[in-house]
């Protein structure tokens, strides 16, 4: 997370928008993820260890998407800011 500098509240608020908003585009990437990888190599007769590629997508594929996603959004996406304003003193 990187530590930006905002001097209004409205720039606060319009970061926390695009927190949220990307915070809801990982999670319907890794619903994708979870989706292609679990039902829709349900069909193809695969087998890794005795265990059908669609039960390791549909987990593990789902689970490295999310570890993904997380470390995307903290490195690019979000920012270490208070809300609280500038010139208010911390009594």
């Amino acid at each position: 997370m990187t530590r930006r500098s905002f001097t209004t509240y409205a720039q606060k608020m319009r970061q926390a928008n695009r927190e949220a908003l990307a915070t809801v585009v990982a999670l319907v990437a890794i619903i994708v993820v979870w989706y292609v990888g679990g039902i829709g190599l349900a069909g193809c007769g695969i087998e890794v260890f005795s265990t059908p590629l669609w039960i390791i997508g549909g987990t593990v594929g789902t689970w490295v998407a999310a570890i993904a996603a997380a470390v995307i959004l903290a490195k690019c996406v979000f920012a270490d800011f208070s809300l609280e304003d500038e010139g208010e003193n911390d009594a």
